[in-house]
């Protein structure tokens, strides 16, 4: 008879073999001694290994001649070990988001020389350098804050090689869901078997799945382009439809929940001015007139703070020309109904949106740059018109001219002006009839390029006057914006091409939220201050850009862009969204949806469309 002692959590049982016969598995020994000697064996444990699973055996025996048998039950022991703590479910009406879960696969690992070894200590092999302060710093942080590496298949089953109770050969099996990779590990010598995940599990979801689809979604990334970089690393990726339900039950119902609050509390502030100057503008998501989304920005040109982002569909206004109409007159409605009140809108020269704002009494000015834009196309082509070569030499003086007009003027008249004022200067002459802008405001000057002025009723000048004094031109010049002008929405219709490229396919609820990611970088990056050297003196670049066939502009370099408003969107995530999707979801549902543009034609069948399928070069 002997007795065995084991610790199990800092408690030691002491147990006596069992010899009942009910033991599915026996083992007989046999153990002699001799007179009056008493042999003790014992079994050094590594702490570090078996952390809270530790055993020890002790057996004495007493003199005997006599040789006997003991059958006993072998216990397994069984422990879970995970890279990071899991995260308890707790009742909560949440959705599980299945996985797609690979095959299971099995290796077993090789002996080692270690096994045989009876002096071995795991707790002096050698292991490398860790950081214990660190680690449990970042145990204590929210799964989405922890670090994260890339780590090889090989040194991951080189810590489930042998076994940490016997030292001896393991059989692993490994399972994988997405980026999610468990190993079990199973000694069939001393039983000992254990679990690790590298992940946290959220209910059935691995956390990096989840952390993964989020930041590909709100980098404004492609899934397809990170599948290609995964499958050149030999990384494992889940399947583009499991990035879609994420994005659907978590991702974009957290965008939805972030823009709308953000938005409620801009429009509290625009609410208690008594004017406020907005721009507004449309981007198509396509050239030409073909174009299926159009979205219309309405930004506070004071503040230069993205206010409202109105996304419209081509078969909902009955072609893609009426999409900025429409979406002006939402946003519009939109600041009406939470009484904020404009004093005037800045926009483009869109003829139906000039009678639209008219009919609504809203006051409108245009900017700058649009009607410079249009002047300067009209003159290109008349300088390569045969005998009018001689205009090139003052494109640049008009481009400015107009500018200067914009910018030193209080009135309508005082622009129009300044700006017929071209004709005569462009003449050698610098007094004028208006009184308005009776004379040129330079000092007299001696040029040296005398072939430069133009003469009355010559093809230049004549071409010239008709582009200069066109009657739609020299109204909207008196129509110029004297506030701001519509440059920063620009600037934000670039910052749209980083989340929505013209060249990718969205549905109508993804460009939304990717409108509404857009929105919220260019409102947090919009106002960063200029970079400085070491030395406190600013940073300038000169870059020479094609539409200036080259000209050079000195740029000013901003500091880096921060993505906080990520950091807040995945904390929203994995805290509240995942924990309780319901009221998230219910706003995103009651997003209207227009139909698919193919909704209103008859869909064949498969089989009879590819039973008639003809090709054009064997019909």
């Amino acid at each position: 008879m002997f007795s065995v002692k084991t610790r199990h959590q800092n408690c030691y049982v002491y147990t006596k073999a069992s010899t009942s016969t009910r033991s599915c598995r026996t083992r007989d020994i046999g153990v002699q001694t001799e007179t009056s000697k008493l042999c003790s064996v014992g079994t050094q444990l590594s702490m570090r290994t078996l952390q809270t699973h530790h055993r020890s055996v002790c057996v004495q025996t007493e003199t005997t001649l006599s040789s006997f048998d003991v059958s006993t039950k072998l216990v397994s022991h069984t422990a879970v070990a995970s890279s990071t703590p899991l995260k308890t479910s707790s009742k909560r009406p949440c959705l599980d988001l299945e996985e797609d879960e690979d095959i299971l696969q099995e290796c077993s690992s090789i002996l080692t020389s270690q096994e045989t070894d009876v002096t071995f200590n795991p707790a002096e092999a050698d292991t490398s350098i860790t950081e214990p302060k660190d680690l449990s710093a970042q145990e204590s942080s929210p799964i989405q804050n922890i670090c994260k590496y890339i780590v090889y298949k090989t040194c991951i089953m080189e810590l489930f090689d042998v076994c940490p109770v016997c030292h001896r050969s393991c059989h692993i099996r490994s399972q994988r869901i997405g980026t999610f990779l468990r190993v079990e590990q199973l000694c069939h010598h001393c039983q000992f078997s254990r679990k690790w995940n590298s992940q946290p599990i959220l209910g059935s979801t691995p956390a990096g799945n989840l952390h993964l689809s989020a930041a590909v979604y709100l980098s404004g990334a492609s899934f397809f382009t990170i599948e290609k970089i995964f499958a050149a690393m030999k990384l494992h990726l889940f399947k583009y439809d499991t990035f879609r339900r994420h994005a659907r039950m978590c991702i974009e119902p957290a965008i939805v929940y972030k823009w709308r609050n953000w938005q409620d509390e801009m429009l509290q502030l625009l609410a208690q001015r008594e004017k406020v100057i907005v721009g507004g503008d449309m981007r198509a998501d396509s050239p030409g007139h073909s174009a299926k989304y159009g979205s219309y920005t309405m930004m506070d040109l004071e503040t230069n703070t993205v206010v409202d982002v109105q996304l419209v569909q081509s078969n909902e206004v009955g072609g893609s020309y009426h999409m900025e109409k429409e979406g002006l007159k939402r946003g519009l409605d939109f600041l009406d109904a939470h009484g904020v009140t404009l004093d005037c809108i800045v926009t483009d020269r869109h003829p139906q949106i000039q009678k639209f704002l008219r009919e609504r009494n809203v006051n409108q000015f245009y900017d700058v740059w649009h009607i410079e834009k249009g002047i300067s196309k009209q003159l290109e082509k008349v300088c390569k018109l045969k005998g009018c070569e001689k205009i090139r030499k003052w494109l640049h003086s008009i481009k400015n001219h107009i500018y200067w007009t914009d910018a030193s003027s209080s009135s309508g008249p005082e622009r129009v002006a300044k700006w017929m004022s071209m004709l005569n200067h462009m003449q050698n002459k610098h007094t004028h009839e208006d009184s308005n802008f009776p004379a040129c405001l330079h000092g007299t000057r001696r040029s040296r390029d005398t072939k430069k002025w133009l003469a009355a009723g010559t093809l230049p000048y004549l071409k010239l006057e008709k582009v200069l004094s066109n009657k739609r031109i020299v109204k909207d010049v008196a129509k110029l914006s004297p506030h701001y002008q519509t440059s920063s929405i620009e600037v934000f219709h670039s910052v749209i091409l980083r989340f929505t490229p013209k060249n990718v396919v969205f549905l109508f609820l993804g460009m939304l939220c990717r409108l509404y990611l857009a929105a919220l970088h260019y409102n947090e990056n919009a106002g960063r201050p200029q970079a400085t050297t070491a030395a406190g003196r600013p940073v300038f670049k000169v870059t020479f850009p094609k539409a200036k066939k080259g000209e050079y502009r000195v740029r000013e370099v901003k500091t880096q862009a921060t993505f906080k408003y990520v950091d807040d969107l995945l904390d929203l995530i994995f805290d509240k969204v995942f924990v309780d999707p319901a009221p998230y979801v219910d706003d995103v549902l009651r997003i209207p949806i227009p139909p698919a543009l193919c909704a209103e034609y008859d869909r064949p069948e498969k089989e009879e469309a590819i039973s008639s399928r003809v090709s054009r070069f064997n019909q």
